[in-house]
Formats: structure tokens, sequence, C-alpha cells
């Protein structure tokens, strides 16, 4: 479904991700893992288009989107949720899935009159059940928790029809029951839409316990890929990261 070619892309004589190539499954969870500065964000980065690699290709199915606008990129299938959540703090959660799903098919044009009554409403209220906001559906997002706030943005990131969705740290300034919560949420959310999901995350007890497989970046390059049981057992991610006294949930 996602597939990367030796992509590699460079800010000034820094290079942040080097030669990376990677081929994910349809339907499959998957995990992007190691030490600050590895080049996890910037590789998000540059599948959504925000940056612009230097070389190599990536492609969504048959599709190559290298070098294309974020824009063109969401319309191909790739959503993205943020550590630092991207919300709308004065609308409701009912009002926030509705405005994104009116963005995604153009009808913001007198979005206030067209939130009345407009088939959008059925569709947030069928996201908003997927990601286990039904309940706070009418309360202003502003009011929300952290942990509905970041589901939320998820359910933004929903609204955009992805085939592919890109989780930034899902758990991140989390507490231990609240991230086990939110997790349990992104994997029942997995399981009901069948999409690729990649998601960074710190916490290795998540990494091994929902990615089907790893891959473990370093200095801007693929150290490591694989299963969760073989990435606990490769001895150069042992000493790279996993042993390298790095915290469990130290932000990217």
């Amino acid at each position: 479904m996602l597939i990367l070619k030796n992509v590699t892309k460079s800010f000034g004589g820094i290079i942040a991700t080097n030669d990376v190539s990677m081929k994910l499954k349809p339907g499959s969870i998957n995990a992007i893992i190691g030490p600050n500065g590895a080049g996890k964000t910037t590789l998000f980065n540059l599948i959504t288009g925000k940056i612009k690699n230097d070389a190599g290709q990536i492609f969504i199915e048959d599709k190559n989107i290298t070098g294309l606008s974020e824009l063109q990129i969401t319309h191909l299938g790739v959503a993205r949720a943020f550590q630092i959540t991207n919300i709308f703090p004065s609308f409701s959660v009912k009002e926030s899935i509705t405005a994104a799903i009116l963005a995604k098919n153009h009808g913001l044009n007198n979005i206030w009159k067209r939130f009345k009554d407009h088939p959008a409403q059925e569709e947030s209220k069928n996201i908003a059940a997927i990601t286990g906001l039904d309940e706070v559906f009418n309360i202003q997002s502003d009011e929300l928790s952290h942990g509905d706030q970041k589901l939320l943005d998820i359910a933004l990131a929903l609204a955009m029809k992805p085939q592919v969705l890109l989780l930034d740290e899902p758990t991140a300034g989390m507490g231990s029951e609240e991230r086990w919560k939110m997790i349990n949420r992104v994997k029942d959310l997995w399981k009901k839409t069948n999409m690729t999901l990649v998601f960074i995350e710190h916490d290795m007890d998540i990494v091994f316990n929902v990615a089907q497989k790893i891959y473990v970046l370093h200095q801007g390059e693929i150290l490591a890929e694989g299963s969760p049981k073989s990435i606990k057992n490769n001895q150069n991610v042992i000493d790279a990261y996993l042993g390298g006294g790095q915290k469990k949930n130290e932000s990217t």
C-alpha cells in the first residue's frame, strides 16, 4: 500500500533520511521507532508532502506521489494525526468532524448554512462512533480531555477517507492507563477500517504489543526491520536504541 524507494533528504549538510526503503502491506499496522533525531518525523513529513525529498520515490499503491503537494497526497489517500493536536477549539466534536468532511468534499462555501441537516452530519456520527467520541459528540473541542482531543485529531484525519493513516506519537503526554486506553482505541479503529496504519512511538511495551512490523531508524537510516520478536532480539537495535538508556516517552 505504501512504498518508499531509496528516499533521501538533507537539510544543509545534515542528512535527515538516507536511502530509506519500506514496503507496507495493505491493512497492516506498523511502528517506526528510533532515538531522537533518527529521522522519524522527517519521514512522515516526506510521505505527506510537507517537505520534498532530494532523491528516491514514494508510492501509494501504484501511484507515484513523489513531489506532489500535501493536498494532492491527502486526496490520494494519505492522512496524518499529529503529536500536538490540530483541532478546531471553538467547534464541537460534531462540527469539527463535519467541517473536515466538507473540506474533503470541497463544500466549505457557506459552511455555517451547510452544517444544518447536511448529509455529512451522518458521516460525522459514524466517524465519532469508530473513534469512541460518540459520547462527547456535542461537546466543544477545547473542553475535551487530552486523550479525547487526540482521538478527535485522528477523527479529523479519518474524515479524509485515507487508505494510509500516519499517527505521530498518539500516546504522547499521557499517563500509563490513558496510553493503553488510547492505543486500544487505535487497535479497534484499525480492525474496523482495515486501513494501513503507521505510528511513531517511544513506549516499547506498546510497540511490541501492537505492531505487526517494526522499522528502526538510526541516524536517518533503516537499522533493522521485522517482527516485534526479531527486533527485540536484534543486537544492533539493542546497542543503538533499546539498550541505550532511552526513556520510554521522550519526544521526537
